[in-house]
């Protein structure tokens, strides 16, 4: 929470935190033992640690600030008060923060009030933590702190229009949830991205956890189908765990796994877990307290049930492709970024011209062989990737997508008039 030299003493005194309105969505989404922090803007002080004693709600005391901030939450300090020196700059490597206009100069602040587990644990390093402290809020050692998926849709090659559309309608609501509420847009829900493997699906997941700040959780086939009795508690957890999380991305990965046709499910263990899923998938879906994003990804369209893509569920349907050239182009770029090569522009454009039909993942595996054979050959020349190494490398390793994979793709989205 934000607050200023002449606000900051009666949050500290009082021991609340304070906002103009009640009904903004991250207030409503405080819970009683949420962690939270003062950021004072006069002194570019970030203070704390504070513990939430109570939900956000109006006038716990009428009086505090004058009545100017009616919207508060009873807090209480955590050990000694603690005061961090140019928050603004240290918090900018940990969150994103946009810029306010204030006299007597701009100032930076967090782009959302409230974060996960995560970016807690991470704002909470800043501090100096004494043992108890450490153990009163649970935290981790500094070395299990996970992060964020560094991934940005610019990182996705290619698919522009697809990119346009998923900032506009699913990133863009979260970076302004204020606005987005008043106006009951819908923020979260559920996503389908299909089409050939190897072409970006997971990363285009990832690079929308990342642009909204939210827990990416991923379910796959093997989180599940290996702990037989365990499955439906492991899902179960999984999701009671986003009650934590003021945003989250789960990931769907071989969707057609879950969300095939009923009669078309052969495994036992399948038959038990789906209902499970489902239910709790319902349950996120009628949420509009919580943004959460559900997104599933699969290369076998045909096999999903059309009741999962009926409106309020998966309703928002994508197609990831094959790259086309330049989209090559810039994967292979991406791939060489951080290693030794010889190769030009026009070299990458070149090469990039003679892979159509192969997928991201085909491309990224043709620059690792190279790799390999510029490692093998280094006591001969200089270590470092040629032209001739790539295309050495493109004969060893050949197209992972069938013609008719991918014609059997484009049908399926023609037969729902699903644009490609």
């Amino acid at each position: 929470m934000l607050c200023t030299n002449t606000t900051e003493k009666e949050c500290l005194e009082k021991g609340l935190f304070g906002d103009r309105e009640y009904r903004l969505p991250y207030l409503k989404s405080i819970k009683k033992g949420d962690i939270g922090f003062l950021l004072n803007l006069s002194r570019d002080q970030l203070l704390g640690i504070f513990v939430a004693e109570s939900e956000a709600r109006l006038n716990i005391d009428p009086n505090a600030w004058g009545g100017g901030f009616p919207a508060q939450v009873k807090v209480k300090l955590i050990g000694q008060l603690q005061r961090v020196d140019k928050a603004s700059e240290k918090l900018e490597k940990i969150i994103e923060l946009r810029e306010i206009q204030r006299d007597p100069f701009p100032y930076k602040v967090p782009l959302r009030n409230t974060y996960g587990p995560d970016i807690t644990d991470k704002v909470i390093s800043l501090f100096t933590l004494t043992d108890n402290v450490r153990e009163y809020f649970k935290i981790p050692p500094p070395e299990e702190i996970g992060l964020y998926p560094e991934y940005k849709l610019e990182d996705v090659a290619g698919l522009e229009d697809v990119k346009r559309f998923i900032y506009q309608r699913i990133i863009a609501p979260f970076e302004d949830e204020e606005t987005a509420y008043k106006l009951g847009l819908r923020i979260g829900g559920g996503l389908l991205l299909f089409g050939p493997p190897g072409t970006g699906k997971t990363l285009v997941a990832m690079a929308i956890a990342n642009h909204i700040e939210a827990k990416f959780i991923e379910i796959s086939p093997s989180v599940i189908i290996g702990y037989p009795g365990e499955a439906e508690r492991r899902i179960e957890n999984i999701f009671a765990s986003l009650d934590k999380e003021p945003r989250a991305v789960v990931f769907l990965d071989e969707a057609e796994w879950v969300l095939c046709k009923r009669e078309d499910q052969t495994s036992s263990v399948m038959q038990r877990i789906t209902p499970v899923l489902l239910a709790q998938l319902s349950r996120i879906f009628r949420q509009k307290r919580k943004p959460i994003i559900v997104i599933a990804a699969t290369n076998k369209p045909e096999m999903i049930d059309p009741a999962f893509l009926r409106p309020g569920r998966f309703d928002r349907i994508f197609y990831v492709g094959l790259p086309d050239k330049d989209a090559r182009a810039k994967i292979i770029e991406r791939c060489l970024k951080n290693r030794e090569h010889e190769l030009s522009e026009d070299d990458i454009s070149e090469i990039a011209g003679k892979l159509e039909g192969y997928s991201g993942a085909d491309i990224e595996n043709i620059i690792e062989e190279a790799a390999f054979i510029a490692f093998e050959e280094r006591n001969a020349r200089p270590a470092k990737i040629t032209k001739n190494d790539i295309m050495n490398a493109v004969e060893k390793i050949p197209k992972s997508v069938k013609p008719e994979e991918e014609e059997q793709i484009k049908e399926w989205a023609k037969e729902r008039g699903i644009k490609i």
